[in-house]
């Protein structure tokens, strides 16, 4: 009976391990270099608009030690007047994205996802409006299965809905479907949180 017992246990620990070990190597890639502003800089991130202001801040942060500041001056007479990008992108035919971002705003800005064709007619993939909060909170959108290779594309978010300030940390493009849980947020107390990434590389 103990024997027993002890087969049924040492299984369902292995059983257990296997789907682990299934779910860290079963994340998804992050197509974006610097997604989350870890290198204490921008780049290969960029804004537009005149009334725009950038900066990396080690404070604040969701995941890590970095996160993005903007702020705006003024309010765009188009919402697309001012925005930010990581550009030299290809999206490619037969396949789908979705891309994430934490983003909060004292202000509860809006703000606009768009992968995009990064020329005329500057054609969207599943862009969507959001209205952030004062808190962090996850943002996300998927594209439609891509009819063609789409190249140059571009991640862009527009921010030029009205004046204020936007933080934003752990931006996310990968290929499929959207997958919760690929970061693990910093505590008040914590700077060392994790991102699936992160573990699965270890």
């Amino acid at each position: 009976m103990v024997r027993a017992k002890f087969i049924v246990f040492f299984f369902a620990m292995a059983f257990m391990f296997a789907i682990i070990g299934y779910s860290h190597s079963a994340a998804p890639v992050n197509i974006l270099k610097n997604g989350g502003f870890e290198s204490g800089a921008m780049d290969p991130w960029t804004t537009y608009g005149d009334f725009v202001k950038a900066e990396v801040l080690a404070k604040d942060a969701i995941e890590g030690k970095y996160c993005l500041h903007l702020i705006l001056s003024k309010k765009g007479a188009n919402f697309w007047d001012a925005g930010l990008q990581n550009t030299n992108q290809t999206f490619v035919k037969g396949k789908k994205y979705t891309l994430s971002a934490y983003l909060k705003s004292p202000q509860k800005l809006q703000i606009n996802f768009k992968p995009e064709l990064a020329k005329d007619p500057w054609t969207g993939y599943g862009d969507k409006i959001f209205t952030t909060t004062d808190k962090w909170q996850e943002y996300y959108v998927t594209t439609p299965v891509m009819a063609a290779d789409v190249s140059p594309a571009s991640i862009t978010f527009h921010i030029a809905f009205d004046v204020g300030e936007y933080y934003m940390d752990a931006v996310y493009f990968y290929e499929g479907d959207y997958v919760a849980g690929l970061i693990s947020p910093v505590k008040p107390d914590d700077k060392t949180a994790t991102t699936w990434g992160q573990i699965k590389n270890r």
